[in-house]
């Protein structure tokens, strides 16, 4: 609860200010590229990665260049069962082929709008709490310059 809290708080300074969390700006070429590619809109892309880590801020998003909260096998190394990747770009990557794997994917590729996604996302249970989380990544994608 108090993680959730936290999110929420930062989610709302960034929004009230206006300027896009975390290393939007530094990945944005790289993320519009992978966007193209997997035909993703890079605004979904953005926005799951603002809330899951505040685009690299969070403490995931920094010793774990893990930008979008993804699991995989304990690590002994980091102490954690959230995936380690060498550099924050192998994360982007990462999220865009995990949505690939997802049924709707076929669907929706190339659909440009991030909102239709963040749904789909969140009926496919790719958060714990579908409801909290889709609000969230909406006022991400809106805190987006």
């Amino acid at each position: 609860m108090k993680r959730l809290f936290l999110l929420i708080l930062f989610l709302l300074t960034f929004t009230c200010f206006g300027a896009s969390p975390g290393n939007v700006e530094k990945y944005r070429k790289f993320v519009d590229s992978v966007a193209l590619r997997y035909q993703i809109p890079a605004n979904l892309i953005f926005g799951v990665g603002i809330c899951e880590s505040g685009f690299g801020l969070s403490k995931h998003g920094k010793r774990l260049n893990n930008y979008f909260g993804i699991r995989g096998k304990y690590s002994k190394i980091h102490k954690t069962t959230y995936r380690y990747y060498a550099k924050p770009e192998d994360s982007i990557v990462a999220f865009c082929e995990l949505v690939a794997r997802k049924k709707f994917y076929e669907k929706l590729k190339g659909n440009t709008d991030p909102m239709v996604w963040v749904k789909a996302l969140a009926n496919a249970k790719y958060a714990k709490n579908g409801k909290i989380w889709t609000k969230l990544v909406k006022k991400a994608i809106a805190s987006i310059k």
